[in-house]
């Protein structure tokens, strides 16, 4: 008896190479090489006007290429009561936010925001980023409320979300 292994492709274990250019970040990657994931259901709120920890909700990530790309996705539901919540995430290794507005206030811009009165809002976003190294990154949710006021997050203990994925570049 013999047996024959038919297949259009075999892809590396460390991924697949993406396009080249001039900026790394908008092209197209190459395979996944490690999915992450954190979920939490805890409700949490802050008044803080400053950006704040989402509790439970980072990844930590140790990159097998500086040059992989790193794609993260975040979902919760929130809550405003009045003012402005605003979202972003923060990266360990560059202790900065990934909205990288030069803003040194730490209060003003995100990667979303949204307003409201005891509205309860699907947050939901995708944003890139390249690793940089191969020593562990962390990867965390910070919300905020610009006028001091109540936002939750996970609200009604909704599920929140942090996906984070390294792609191979």
């Amino acid at each position: 008896m013999t047996s024959e292994l038919r297949v259009d492709k075999i892809v590396p274990v460390d991924g697949v190479a993406s396009d080249s250019g001039s900026n790394p970040l908008y092209l197209g990657a190459g395979g996944v090489v490690q999915v992450l994931y954190a979920q939490t259901r805890t409700q949490q709120l802050t008044t803080s006007n400053t950006f704040t920890d989402a509790t439970n909700l980072f990844v930590d990530i140790t990159p097998k290429f500086s040059t992989s790309k790193i794609l993260i996705q975040f979902h919760t539901v929130a809550q405003v009561n009045s003012s402005r919540a605003r979202f972003d995430i923060h990266k360990s290794t560059t202790n900065a936010r990934l909205s990288a507005h030069p803003s040194s206030n730490n209060t003003d811009y995100g990667i979303t925001a949204f307003e409201g009165n005891n509205i309860n809002h699907s947050v939901n976003f995708s944003i890139m980023d390249i690793a940089g190294t191969t020593n562990n990154i962390r990867y965390k949710v910070q919300f905020n409320n610009t006028g001091g006021n109540n936002t939750y997050i996970q609200a009604n203990y909704s599920v929140g979300t942090l996906t984070v994925m390294e792609l191979s570049a």
